[in-house]
This record gives structure tokens, C-alpha cells and sequence, in this order.
């Protein structure tokens, strides 16, 4: 359950799951790792640094979050920036904004996608889909929820070259929930409705702690580093088996795609 803003620390948790990987085209190739992701409360973040030992905002730590991996991407509070975003499409402010997303572990991350969920009476207003890709480039896909059916699903068109394999003649379906239990987040990518890719992260809820955080390290040893790994190894396997290279097309100056 979520609770108010006084308590907004006590919102985030940690998950535990799976990331899975499905490319059905040109090649087949799948993969999963066992991973984990924080579930944040931006309103919360202070509280929370302060209240753990391994956990730091804005400051070096085992674990860390930095306002300047997400949102503006300059360090500057990520709530006025995701307001500002909505109010260009004249939503009102959320009442509670969850972030989910890798940390830094040692000062170090890449994040393939950092998801906002902005809820308003307990229920998804708005999703915010933040993707990286390892270019150093990165695409915001802004989501109002129109009506009350969950999951949420979300239909956007690629606007962000993310793998080298796969053009930009694409279009992304977007599937979650709000954070409980269970998190889930699922990414299907289409071309002319063919199905190109299937992405998903599950996970289970745990209570963020120094205790929680401490066993994540040693059950997941310098997980950042290694996706990153991951993803040039996996890169190679697909090279191996023939698939072709798609060159990096230039990116359009607009980072955030509305409604």
C-alpha cells in the first residue's frame, strides 16, 4: 500500500526479479538475468539517504541516486521537471511520483529505461518512460492514463535509436502496473505489426533497508557493471549468428515525446 507524502520514504522498496530478453527477427535470441530495481519515492529521497547507511542521494555510497542520471540530466530536482512536462499538456500535479530504476553501485549505472509512475488518489495519472541507449542518448515518452483499466498499456512510436540490430521503423507497446507486491514492466517492439522484441523486467517487493541493500550486493556483485557487459556480450552472440549491424541514425533535437 501507498501512503502520503509525510511518509513518502516508507513508498520505496526493492525488487527482486528477472530481466528477459526475447528478439524474435531477424534472429531468435533470448537471454535472462537475475537483476534488482529500486522503486523510489522522489519526494522521499532525502529522508531516505539519511536514514541509511548505504544509501546516499546526490553524494558517492554503495548504493547512490543522482538527479543528474534522470529527468533534466543537470542535477536539479526531478519533481519540478516532471511537473513542468505535464503542465504543458495541462495535467495537474501528481500527488506522489515513483521512480524505478537501477543505482549506482560504487558511483557507477546505465539504465536502459528509468520509469516514472505519477499517481493521483492512489491510481496512475500519468507514466513517464525514460530510455537510454548506450550512446549516451536518451528519449522521454510521456503517457497520460485516459481511463481506469489495468494494467496500463501504451502504444508509442521509436523515436530513440537503442539497439544496433534493430531500426527505427518501429513502434514500442509499452505494459505495467502500479508497483505492489509485484512490479512488472513489460516492452513489446513491433515493425508493420510483426513482432520484433520482447523486454520485461518482474520482480518481488522487499523492504528497503540496510540489511536488504547489503544482501543485494553480495547476491548481485557489481550488477551495474555487468549489464552493461551484458549488453556488448549479448551484442556479440547476436553478431555471431549473422544479424546485421543497423548504423546509428542522428538524433532529432526533441527528447520528449507527449500524447
Amino acid at each position: 500500500m501507498l501512503h502520503k507524502n509525510e511518509n513518502s520514504h516508507s513508498n520505496s522498496a526493492i525488487y527482486h526479479g528477472i530481466v528477459r530478453h526475447a528478439r524474435y527477427a531477424p534472429k531468435k535470441h533470448r537471454f535472462a538475468y537475475k537483476v534488482f530495481s529500486l522503486l523510489l519515492d522522489i519526494d522521499g529521497l532525502e529522508a531516505l539517504s539519511k536514514k541509511l547507511k548505504l544509501f546516499s542521494l546526490n553524494r558517492f555510497n554503495v548504493f547512490s541516486f543522482r538527479t543528474s542520471d534522470h529527468g533534466a540530466k543537470d542535477g536539479s530536482p526531478l519533481r519540478p521537471f516532471i511537473e513542468n512536462i505535464l503542465d504543458k499538456e495541462n495535467i495537474g500535479a501528481p500527488d506522489q511520483i515513483l521512480v524505478m530504476c537501477y543505482p549506482r553501485i560504487f558511483g557507477y549505472v546505465f539504465n536502459p529505461i528509468t520509469v516514472y509512475y505519477c499517481l493521483k488518489n492512489n491510481k496512475i495519472s500519468v507514466m513517464i518512460y525514460e530510455v537510454n541507449n548506450t550512446f549516451g542518448e536518451d528519449h522521454i515518452y510521456v503517457v497520460p492514463q485516459t481511463d481506469s483499466d489495468l494494467p496500463a498499456k501504451h502504444n508509442r512510436r521509436k523515436e530513440l535509436h537503442v539497439s544496433p540490430f534493430i531500426s527505427m521503423d518501429a513502434e514500442y507497446s509499452f505494459t505495467t502496473d502500479i508497483p505492489n507486491d509485484e512490479l512488472k514492466v513489460i516492452i513489446r517492439e513491433k515493425s508493420n505489426g510483426a513482432p520484433l522484441l520482447l523486454a520485461s523486467f518482474i520482480g518481488h517487493r522487499a523492504f528497503l533497508s540496510d540489511k536488504e541493500l547489503l544482501k543485494a550486493f553480495f547476491r548481485y556483485p557489481l550488477m551495474t557493471l555487468k549489464i552493461v557487459i551484458g549488453i556488448h556480450y549479448e551484442a556479440l552472440r547476436l553478431i555471431l549468428k549473422g544479424v546485421i549491424y543497423v548504423k546509428r541514425p542522428s538524433k532529432e533535437s526533441s527528447r520528449i515525446t507527449y500524447t
